[in-house]
């Protein structure tokens, strides 16, 4: 592996664990009765901002259209490779290993159509419009 295919596996590490705090974090809000947008501005204007919350949230996942162009699969790739990467090293990353296995089953569960911010629905489905 090359240093540039290395650095773009670590970066979508980086990505992916945003992602899925900023997925979380909207659901446990929104459990609360905060609104997912108004939790996004604050996050935007916070310590909490990232690419997920500053690029993600309102497009793709608060209206659950989940259609950013990247897939789960390239996603769940590259975390894999980033989580080699660490092994390979010795280096300990708990968390690089969680996500990867997080994202490995949401991939599972989801199929290789899915985009990567479909991790919202995969993290907590929501209701359908029978109540189940």
């Amino acid at each position: 592996m090359g240093s540039g295919h290395a650095m773009k596996a670590l970066n979508n590490y980086v990505s992916a664990a945003g992602l899925t705090a900023a997925c979380e974090a909207l659901r446990i809000g929104a459990g609360f009765g905060l609104d997912p947008a108004l939790m996004t501005d604050v996050l935007n204007a916070s310590t909490g901002r990232n690419n997920s919350t500053e690029v993600k949230l309102k497009p793709f996942v608060i209206p659950q259209t989940y259609a950013s162009g990247f897939s789960m699969a390239l996603m769940a790739k590259d975390l894999r490779t980033a989580d080699e990467l660490a092994r390979h090293e010795g280096v300990p990353a708990p968390l690089s290993r969680a996500v990867a296995a997080l994202w490995q089953d949401a991939l599972a569960a989801l199929g290789e159509g899915a985009d990567h911010t479909a991790i919202d629905a995969f993290l907590a489905p929501r209701p359908g419009p029978d109540g189940a």
